[in-house]
């Protein structure tokens, strides 16, 4: 009984490691999909601004400049749309599911195995009382 605690325990730790580590990286993509996001805006803003400065003459005969997005489309390319992140965090929760399974699997031959010499050892402890009386 105790053995089947402590692997539903083990069992218990290994989800909420993984679920702690699958919010890390939700929160790693966040913050980078924020940064990214930050970036295009300032973009914007500053392509805005440019635009009201050559209106009233201050900034010479520019004209509109388009903003440089080499960085931030080089960035977006690296970042995977929210359909690819779907995907990623379903395939990350079936291995985990999997991992989980095959962690069950290991712990239920284990649990036979302690049983089985639990078994051993008391028949042994039997045999050895026998042979004394």
């Amino acid at each position: 009984m105790a053995s089947r605690l402590n692997a539903i325990q083990k069992d218990a730790e290994a989800t909420k490691e993984a679920l702690s580590h699958q919010l890390l990286e939700f929160q790693s993509q966040a913050q980078e999909n924020h940064n990214v996001i930050h970036a295009q805006l300032s973009e914007l803003v500053d392509y805005i601004h440019r635009g009201s400065a050559d209106k009233k003459g201050e900034s010479g005969s520019r004209g509109l400049q388009q903003p440089s997005n080499v960085q931030v489309s080089a960035s977006s390319e690296r970042t995977p749309t929210f359909d690819q992140r779907v995907e990623m965090a379903q395939r990350h929760i079936v291995h985990t599911v999997l991992d989980a399974d095959a962690n069950r699997d290991l712990f239920a031959r284990q649990d036979a195995a302690e049983r089985d010499r639990e078994r051993r050892r008391r028949e042994a402890r039997a045999l050895k009382r026998r042979r004394r009386d």
